[in-house]
């Protein structure tokens, strides 16, 4: 398909047939462009979503096509699979894929209550156009060629989810969100005056710089080499199940974060407590080969400071930023805007003709099909004028007519008059008028009876007046029926209007309500999630560390035990790769070393071997949580450090941090580089 084939103009359905067409055409297989429906608001003759506007942003790419709402948008939402249809100011693009078909949140549909929404729905269309261009290849599919000329330029600015590139032979060109990562903010991979290059498309002036993204490989030695074990990072939630969560440090690269390692409380539920796309910060831990592990139940975020996210390209921005929105009070909810319920002037809605443009030629007048017939048979009244014994209005007030009285109560017809007592004569056009109007039985004959037929039965004076009175009786009561079917239909269309008018404004009122819904749960997840840290982090100053499970021994020895968790957990933490460079060193037990790991509460004894393994192996100083450093005589900076006769010297590591009695490690470092575990302390213990 060629570009001059996409339909450079807006197309308007405009009747029933067009509308069962554009359904069909939508789901024919082969389809090869996006198609934009926007629908009309009812009561409305234009959308409040501009498609004009649309069709230039998204030009070449798809066709912009607008329905109103009412017959036109049932006859189309008749032949569209359940869950897809589009009518009362909805709009939403359909791809060509047709996943649609089967899945219609793959065509998201968005609303649109009022003109100041043009910008919010029109920014959704776009984007929906752009990804479901990307996906069915008509936008980046010239990066696949080898002969593609390379394109190169400075990022000039960011709006929204386009990026403007002045490009080195001095034109423009846009970065669109949707050619980049997918599931990425462009602000978080292009900032201004950074360079790019990429296969620019010199009919759209779209710039594709994806040959410039890392791949996976790449991304994940990124994160290798920018966060170091025991540093605060930040990672972003994938995917929440019933025992894990997956954060991802980069694009692509996931680390599945056990419950273990998340809290201690088996009561609590990983689905309250995390959201997918919220960005936390977690602790590196070793992990083993070449591999990536995280911890985040011993981060204090009022306290550790994670390092800058990795960029995903040189010179531009992180990736992630910190969320500070938990933190926030959450701002008062808006007062709930009901959609709009209109009633036209005198309540009277057009009806619509059968071209579906709510005209049917019969006049000028905006009463639709039969307002000749219509006159004869009712009278006019005022709109909306209450029925003349003061009750509700009725259907015939509400739009302003009223059968004609007749019954009791009606104005009883003029004595008819006699005839004139003067021999036969022709009827004349008073006595035509007077018979019309009821004023006389009959009209006068022209000729007297014959004497052959005094003894006949003679046919009764104006039978041929009579026969045709009773035939205009009987086209006037086929009017009238006519004319009150025609009400009826008027007031269940009018009612219907009402009614999904209603309906629209409940759902506009619902949709609100649940998108600050979903917000505040977002909000209150983290916010639960940072109090239960809190908790815990309490209870360990509290020394209130909770029932530890029963230790399972494979040494009657204790040193023995000690030292076979501390070889196990080396060979857990260790990468298989890094084992030879990270051995653990040798080392020796103090007289009160044992004693101590067994008298000291209030921390865990798998922490202290993890510790211990850090220590060991010579990673410990590169953790910023373990605050490594040597004890010293004082509580001055100046003071000496403590060292023995034999050289060796005390070092201190920390078990806990922030926490009023922290446990503490001290261990002593031996001049041929051995270790000597001397005592698991409380953090105001400053002796060896």
């Amino acid at each position: 398909m060629t570009e001059a084939r996409v339909p450079a103009r807006v197309r308007h359905v405009a009747s029933e047939g067009q509308a069962r067409e554009l359904a069909s055409a939508l789901q024919r297989p082969g389809r090869d462009r996006p198609v934009v429906v926007i629908s009309t608001p009812a009561g409305h003759d234009t959308p409040f979503v501009d498609p004009q506007r649309v069709l230039d942003d998204v030009a070449g790419l798809a066709e912009v096509v607008v329905i109103p709402t009412g017959d036109v948008s049932w006859a189309f939402s008749s032949g569209m699979p359940p869950d897809t249809q589009v009518y009362g100011g909805a709009s939403r693009v359909y791809g060509t894929d047709l996943e649609w078909v089967h899945h219609p949140r793959r065509s998201p549909l968005h609303f649109a209550y009022s003109p100041d929404e043009d910008a919010r729905v029109h920014d959704r269309l776009v984007g929906d156009v752009m990804r479901l261009a990307v996906r069915a290849g008509i936008v980046g599919s010239s990066r696949a060629a080898a002969d593609a000329a390379v394109t190169g330029g400075t990022v000039l600015g960011l709006l929204g989810s386009r990026a403007l590139v002045s490009t080195d032979d001095g034109g423009q060109a846009t970065v669109a969100e949707e050619l980049v990562l997918p599931d990425v903010p462009l602000g978080s991979v292009l900032a201004p005056g950074m360079r790019v290059t990429g296969v620019l498309d010199p009919a759209r002036r779209l710039l594709d710089i994806r040959g410039m993204l890392p791949d996976g490989a790449a991304l994940r030695r990124a994160v290798h080499a920018a966060y170091r074990v025991g540093q605060v990072v930040l990672g972003r939630i994938e995917t929440v199940e019933d025992d894990a969560v997956r954060v991802a440090l980069a694009p692509g690269v996931l680390v599945r974060v056990r419950r273990a390692e998340i809290t201690g409380n088996d009561l609590d539920l990983l689905g309250d407590l995390f959201t997918p796309g919220e960005v936390v910060a977690a602790r590196r831990v070793p992990a083993p080969l070449d591999g990536l592990a995280l911890r985040l139940d011993d981060v204090d975020e009022s306290q550790d400071e994670p390092v800058p996210a990795i960029a995903l390209l040189d010179g531009g921005p992180p990736w992630l930023e910190p969320d500070r929105s938990a933190a926030e009070d959450p701002s008062p909810e808006p007062p709930v805007r009901l959609g709009p319920v209109r009633v036209r002037p005198g309540g009277v809605p057009e009806a619509s003709g059968s071209d579906g443009s709510g005209s049917d030629g019969s006049g000028s007048d905006g009463r639709g099909l039969g307002a000749d017939a219509l006159d004869q048979a009712v009278v006019d009244g005022a709109p909306g004028e209450r029925a003349p014994d003061g009750g509700a209005p009725t259907p015939a007030d509400l739009f302003g007519v009223r059968p004609t009285p007749a019954g009791p109560g009606s104005s009883p017809a003029p004595e008819p008059e006699p005839l004139p007592a003067d021999g036969p004569r022709a009827p004349t056009p008073a006595d035509v008028a007077a018979w019309h109007a009821g004023e006389q039985d009959a009209l006068p004959s022209p000729s007297a009876p014959s004497a052959g037929a005094a003894d006949s039965p003679a046919e009764p004076p104006g039978k041929a007046a009579r026969d045709l009175s009773l035939s205009l009786d009987a086209a006037k009561s086929q009017v009238a029926a006519l004319a009150k079917e025609l009400l009826d239909d008027k007031v269940k269309r009018h009612q219907v209007e009402l009614e999904v008018d209603r309906l629209l404004g409940r759902v506009g009122e619902l949709t609100e309500r649940l998108e600050r819904a979903e917000r505040r749960a977002e909000q209150q997840a983290t916010a639960l999630r940072k109090a239960r840290q809190e908790a815990a982090r309490l209870r360990r100053r509290l020394g209130d560390a909770g029932d530890e499970p029963p230790e399972e021994r494979f040494f009657p020895d204790d040193e023995d035990q000690l030292r076979f968790e501390v070889l196990t957990e080396w060979a857990r933490a260790i990468p298989a790769a890094e084992k030879a460079g990270r051995p653990l060193a040798p080392y020796t037990l103090g007289p009160r070393f044992l004693a101590s790991l067994a008298d000291v509460e209030g921390v865990s004894r798998e922490r202290v071997v993890w510790t211990l393994v850090m220590v060991l192996t010579g990673l410990a100083p590169e953790m910023n949580g373990l605050q490594v450093h040597r004890l010293r005589t004082g509580s001055g900076g100046d003071d000496p450090v403590r060292q023995r006769d034999d050289g060796a010297v005390c070092w201190r590591v920390a078990l806990q941090v922030n926490t009023p009695s922290a446990r503490r490690l001290h261990y002593w470092r031996l001049s041929g580089g051995s270790f000597e575990l001397s005592r698991v302390v409380l953090h105001d213990d400053v002796e060896p």
